[in-house]
C-alpha cells in the first residue's frame, strides 16, 4: 500500500485549501499566457478531489468541496479572454485546454458515482453527482461559444452540454437550474417548444429557478413566429407530419403565455386551430409506422405536460382560490382554459386508445406498447391527485370519460393476457408487480419527478424512492397496463362503463376489448372437483381456484358466487359442530377469503336461493355460467311464459364440465360458441 492510500481525509483536505488559495488570480493583470492559468495546480488540485471522494463522500459534501472546485474552474475559463495567445495554434491550444479540464472532471465523476440508487430530495450524495455533470456541461458551452468568437463551430458541443444537464436531472431532478440551462440553449437553436417546456420545469421545480424574464422573451419569440406563419398553416396534402406539429407547438406556446401572463385573453377564441392541426399530426402518426414513434412519444409527454402546467397554473399559481365546481364556472380564464386542456387530452388518449390496438391487430412488431401507453402517465396522476379538477372534466366533458374507460377496459384485458401467460399463479404475479409498483419509481414516471404538481401524488403511490431500470420490455409495459387500469378506476368521479366495440376504418373487423364474463356456481365447481379428483363429494377450494385461472388465463372476467358462510370461519365452525351438510364447508377458506379481498368471489346471503341470484344476475350481465345444475327447480317456479325463455337461455349460456387428473375441462362444443 503506497502513502497516498495511507493518508487521512484530514490531510488531502489541508492540501486542498493550501492549493486553493494558490490559484487565486490577480484581477488587476491584464495579459496570461496559458501557463499562467495555473493549469498544473487545477489538475493536482482534482487529483486531490478524487482522494477526498474516495475518503468518504459526506466529508466532501458537508465542505462543499464541488461548489468550490467549480468557482476555481469558472475563474480559470473567464480569465481566457485575457490570455495573450503567441503561437498560430490558438484553436487548438484551447480545445486542448477544455477538453484536459473535461477529463479530469470525468475522473472525478467516475470515483462519485458508485452506489447511487435511492432518489430523495435530501440524497446529498445524489446533488454532488449531478453538479458534476452540469459543471461538465457548462464547460462543454463555454468551449463553444469560445470557439465562435474564433468564427469556428462543432455544434456537437451544445448537443454534449444538453445530455450532461439530462444525466444531471436524472442524478436530481428536483433542482430547476438543469432544465433552465438547457432552455438556455433550446434559445440559441431558435426551438421555443422545448425552450417553453423547460423553463416551465425549472419553475415548477422543487428548488425552483426564476426564470420570468426568459419565459417572457420566449413567448415574444413565439408570438412572431405565429403571426408570421403559423396561424396562416391551412389542411393540405402538401403540409407534413412534422410542419402539422410545429405549427400546433406555436398554437401550445401562444396559449401557455395566456394563461401564465393573464395577457391576450380576448384571443383564446383565435387558437381553436390548434385542434384540426394536431388531428392531423396524430392521424399521420397512426396511419405510417415510423422509426422515430419513441421520438414522437416524447413530444406527446412534453405537450401533455406543458398542459398540466398551465392547468396547475390556474388552479393553483393566481390569487383567486378554486375550492368547488361553481369557482371553475365563475372563473372566465379558468373555465374557458379547461376547454383546451379537455381538447388536448382527449385527442390524446384517442389517438393512443386506437394506435395501440391498431398496432396490435397489424403486428406491428416494431412499436412496443409502453413506447405510447406510457404517454397517457402524466395525465393520469395528475388527475389522480387533483379531484377537483377531475371531477369538472369528467362531469363536463362525457367523451373524456367514455375514452378513459377504453382505456382502463384495454389495459385490463392486456393485463389479464400477460398474467395468464406467466407460469406463476395469478395472485403471486398481481402482488409482485404491485410491490414492484409501491416501492421502485419507473422510467415512465422519471419525469414527473422534482415537479410541485406531481410531489403529493408519488408520495402518495410510492413507499420508497429507488430506481428500477432495467427491467425488460414485457415487464415495463405489464407494470404500466397495472397502473392504467388502477388509477383510472381510482379517479373522482369516473364512471367505467362496459367494455365497448373500437372501431377502427383501416380495419375491416371491429375490435372487442374483452371477452364474456363467465360466473363460477363455487359450490357446485368446487365438489366436483372433490368428486372427481379426491374421491369423495366434499368442497374443495382448490377446484375453484383451478377453475379460475382456466378462464381468467384465456381473457374472460371471472366472478365466484358462494354462500355467504364459505367466507367465515365462524359460521365454518358451528356448521361443523352441528354436524350438518358437512360435504358443503370448504376444507380452506383462505383462498376463498383472497378472492373475495380481489374482487373476484362474492356471497349470497345464507337463506338465500343462489340459483335466482347467479341466474338474475347472469341474464343481466349477458354472462356464461360455468355449473352441472341445469336449475330445474327454478324453471319450475316460472310461470309459463317466462319458462321456455329460461329454459333457452340456460341452454344457450351455462356450461357444463367436469375435472380429469386436476385439470378443468368445459363442454367441448359449448366452447365452439365461445
Amino acid at each position: 500500500m503506497d502513502n497516498e492510500q495511507l493518508k487521512p481525509q484530514s490531510e488531502w483536505y489541508l492540501q486542498f485549501k493550501e492549493i486553493s488559495q494558490q490559484m487565486k488570480f490577480d484581477e488587476k493583470q491584464s495579459v496570461f499566457t496559458l501557463n499562467e492559468l495555473k493549469f498544473k495546480e487545477l489538475k493536482q488540485l482534482l487529483h486531490i478531489t478524487v482522494h477526498l471522494v474516495e475518503g468518504g463522500i459526506d466529508f466532501v459534501i458537508n465542505k462543499s468541496i464541488d461548489k468550490r472546485l467549480w468557482n476555481i474552474i469558472k475563474s480559470i475559463i473567464e480569465a481566457l479572454d485575457r490570455v495573450n495567445f503567441i503561437g498560430p495554434n490558438k484553436v487548438d491550444e484551447l480545445k486542448e485546454f477544455y477538453n484536459s479540464i473535461i477529463d479530469l472532471l470525468k475522473q472525478l465523476i467516475k470515483s462519485s458515482t458508485m452506489k447511487v440508487t435511492d432518489l430523495h430530495r435530501d440524497n446529498k450524495h445524489r446533488l454532488f453527482c449531478a453538479n458534476l455533470y452540469c459543471y461538465v456541461g457548462e464547460i462543454y458551452e463555454f468551449m463553444e461559444k469560445q470557439l465562435l468568437k474564433e468564427n469556428i463551430s462543432n455544434p456537437n458541443n451544445f448537443k454534449i452540454a444538453v445530455a450532461l444537464y439530462d444525466k444531471a436531472q436524472y442524478f436530481y431532478p428536483y433542482e430547476g437550474k438543469y432544465n433552465y440551462l438547457k432552455a438556455s440553449l433550446m434559445i440559441q437553436y431558435q426551438d421555443t417548444f422545448a425552450a417553453t417546456y423547460y423553463l416551465l420545469r425549472s419553475l415548477m421545480s422543487q428548488i425552483p429557478f426564476n426564470c420570468k424574464e426568459k419565459l417572457n422573451e420566449v413567448y415574444e419569440m413565439n408570438k412572431i413566429i405565429y403571426q408570421k406563419w403559423a396561424k396562416t398553416l391551412k389542411k393540405s396534402p402538401e403540409v407534413n407530419r412534422d410542419e402539422y406539429m410545429q405549427a400546433f407547438m406555436v398554437y401550445l406556446i401562444k396559449f401557455s403565455s395566456i394563461i401564465y401572463t393573464k395577457i391576450g385573453f380576448e384571443e383564446l377564441q383565435q387558437l381553436q386551430g390548434m385542434f384540426e392541426l394536431f388531428k392531423e399530426y396524430l392521424q399521420i402518426v397512426r396511419t405510417n409506422v415510423y422509426t422515430d414513434h419513441k421520438n414522437q412519444a416524447e413530444i406527446l409527454i412534453k405537450i401533455i405536460q406543458i398542459t398540466n402546467f398551465g392547468l396547475h397554473y390556474c388552479f393553483h399559481g393566481g390569487k383567486v382560490v378554486l375550492k368547488c365546481n361553481q369557482d371553475i364556472l365563475d372563473n372566465d380564464l379558468v373555465r374557458e382554459s379547461i376547454k383546451y386542456v379537455y381538447g388536448i387530452y382527449s385527442n390524446i388518449l384517442d389517438f393512443i386508445l386506437k394506435y395501440l390496438i391498431q398496432s396490435s391487430t397489424k403486428n406491428v412488431d416494431e412499436i412496443v406498447q409502453s413506447t405510447y401507453l406510457q404517454v397517457v402517465i402524466p395525465m393520469l396522476y395528475y388527475l389522480y391527485d387533483q379531484p377537483l379538477i377531475c371531477q369538472h372534466l369528467l362531469s363536463n366533458f362525457n367523451d373524456l370519460n367514455n375514452i378513459l374507460s377504453q382505456v382502463y377496459w384495454f389495459a385490463r384485458s392486456n393485463l389479464q393476457r400477460v398474467e395468464s401467460q406467466s407460469q406463476e399463479d395469478i395472485f403471486k404475479v398481481q402482488e409482485q408487480i404491485s410491490e414492484q409498483f409501491h416501492n421502485y419509481l419507473f422510467s415512465f414516471e422519471m419525469p414527473l419527478v422534482g415537479l410541485t404538481l406531481y410531489q403529493h401524488v408519488l408520495k402518495t403511490l410510492k413507499k420508497d424512492y429507488k430506481i428500477i431500470d432495467n427491467l425488460s420490455e414485457e415487464q415495463s409495459t405489464a407494470t404500466l397496463f397495472y397502473v392504467s387500469e388502477r388509477i383510472i378506476q381510482e379517479l373522482s368521479g369516473i364512471k367505467i362503463g362496459p367494455a365497448q366495440e373500437i372501431k377502427i376504418p383501416e380495419q375491416p373487423n371491429n375490435i372487442i376489448l374483452q371477452k364474456q364474463l363467465i360466473i363460477l356456481d363455487g359450490m357446485n365447481v368446487a365438489i366436483r372437483f372433490g368428486q372427481e379428483c379426491r374421491n369423495e363429494q366434499k368442497f374443495y377450494s382448490k377446484g375453484i381456484q383451478v377453475a379460475f385461472d382456466y378462464w381468467y388465463k384465456r381473457g374472460h372476467e371471472v366472478l365466484i358466487l358462494l354462500p355467504d358462510f364459505c367466507f367465515s370461519e365462524t359460521d365454518l365452525e358451528k356448521k361443523k359442530n352441528s354436524n350438518k351438510n358437512i360435504n358443503k364447508l370448504p376444507d380452506d377458506v383462505q383462498p376463498l377469503l383472497k378472492f373475495k379481498q380481489k374482487g373476484y368471489a362474492f356471497g349470497i346471503p345464507n337463506w338465500g336461493y343462489d340459483d335466482s341470484y347467479m341466474i338474475e344476475f347472469g341474464r343481466k350481465k349477458n354472462a356464461l355460467i360455468m355449473t352441472n345444475d341445469r336449475y330445474n327447480d327454478h324453471i319450475k317456479t316460472s310461470n309459463i311464459v317466462e319458462r321456455e325463455k329460461f329454459k333457452e337461455w340456460i341452454r344457450n349460456n351455462c356450461i357444463s364440465f367436469t375435472f380429469i387428473q386436476e385439470e378443468l375441462v368445459p363442454d367441448p362444443d359449448f366452447l365452439k360458441k365461445i
